[in-house]
């Protein structure tokens, strides 16, 4: 399979994961089977995704790395999105009156209190998805056609969107920090561990 069908198929599993909570509405599905259904379909895609990117190889910004590099970018990624995330969220509250509360986070906890299962689709299925889709397919492929820069903006700004949240910036914010850490790091699956540290944390604080 070509570098480029493989992107094609790797966001199309994507794309259908996000349909599949569209059908199961229009279903007239519920409840805990709706959650049951979307939590083992995010599994499912999020496993084709990691065939997929084992498949393709890696790409110009990927090296092999070793665990105590991984390990140690993990941890700086984690600190630094939970800086950012802290950090922007104060400056919007502080410039635009913005509140500091994510209606997106708010839900998701509402979720995982009355499905407990639903975590592993918010706390690793999510993160990693969305890792290989913003950060491998997006960033990735659009800095030759533009510039690191661009592509990050870009990137960043359709991770935001994807989220529905009135922390835009906040998003935005998260998403360069992201593109940074797989960038620098070389290895996707370091920011994909970072952003699931960093979801397991908020989250955590969240329901306590």
């Amino acid at each position: 399979m070509s570098y480029q069908r493989n992107q094609f198929f790797t966001l199309l599993t994507y794309i259908l994961l996000l349909c599949l909570g569209t059908v199961l509405s229009m279903l007239n599905v519920t409840g805990s089977p709706y959650f049951v259904v979307l939590t083992i379909g995010a599994l499912v895609a999020a496993g084709i995704m990691i065939y997929l990117v084992k498949l393709s190889g890696p790409n110009e910004f990927e090296e092999k790395t070793t665990l105590n590099h991984d390990l140690q970018w993990i941890i700086l990624g984690t600190v630094g999105a939970i800086i950012v995330q802290f950090g922007i969220g104060f400056a919007d509250k502080l410039l635009f009156h913005a509140s500091t509360d994510s209606q997106n986070t708010m839900q998701l906890l509402l979720m995982v209190k009355a499905y407990p299962y639903y975590f592993l689709y918010v706390m690793i299925a999510a993160p990693i998805m969305e890792e290989i889709i913003f950060r491998r397919v997006f960033f990735a492929n659009l800095v030759k056609p533009t510039n690191i820069y661009i592509a990050a903006i870009i990137s960043a700004c359709l991770f935001a969107f994807m989220h529905q949240d009135t922390r835009f910036l906040v998003y935005v914010a998260m998403g360069l920090w992201f593109s940074f850490v797989y960038y620098k790091s070389k290895n996707i699956y370091v920011s994909a561990g970072s952003h699931i540290l960093m979801n397991a944390i908020v989250l955590t604080m969240g329901i306590m």
